[in-house]
């Protein structure tokens, strides 16, 4: 019986180990990687928080696309207006569990108001709709 314990121990024991090592991003880390990224005008480092399809608005552009589609335009608007700064302005969660932010993006030509909801996509809180619109 006491082989048993052992060797259940020997197998769990290291997976429990691997399971503490493993990055799990919550939803505040995961904003905050977003808000990083948007302080950069990096679109590449936004785009991999898009789930597969994403609401896009931008000026210029409102409707559901792609992730790669999403990330083209996202860039295509950062070297287009470089980003200054961006400053979140508020964060919460809605009932559905899943979370928003409202922030100020300011380039060199306008001040847009951001909007982004976070929603777990198989364990992992990925961007479902993203909105850039002006101030």
């Amino acid at each position: 019986m006491k082989k048993i314990y052992f060797k259940l121990i020997a197998l769990i024991l290291p997976a429990l180990c691997l399971m503490g090592f493993t990055s799990y991003s919550g939803p505040e880390e995961t904003a905050a990687q977003i808000n990083t990224a948007m302080q950069a005008g990096n679109a590449t480092e936004v785009a991999k928080y898009f789930n597969a399809m994403v609401d896009l608005t931008l000026p210029s552009y409102d409707d559901t696309y792609s992730k790669t589609q999403a990330g083209q335009i996202l860039k295509d608007f950062f070297s287009q207006n470089p980003v200054k700064s961006f400053k979140v302005t508020r964060q919460g969660s809605s009932p559905d569990g899943s979370q928003f932010t409202i922030g100020s993006l300011e380039t060199g030509k306008k001040v847009y108001r951001v909007y982004f909801i976070l929603k777990s996509v198989n364990g992992q809180y990925l961007i479902q709709q993203l909105q850039v619109q002006e101030n």
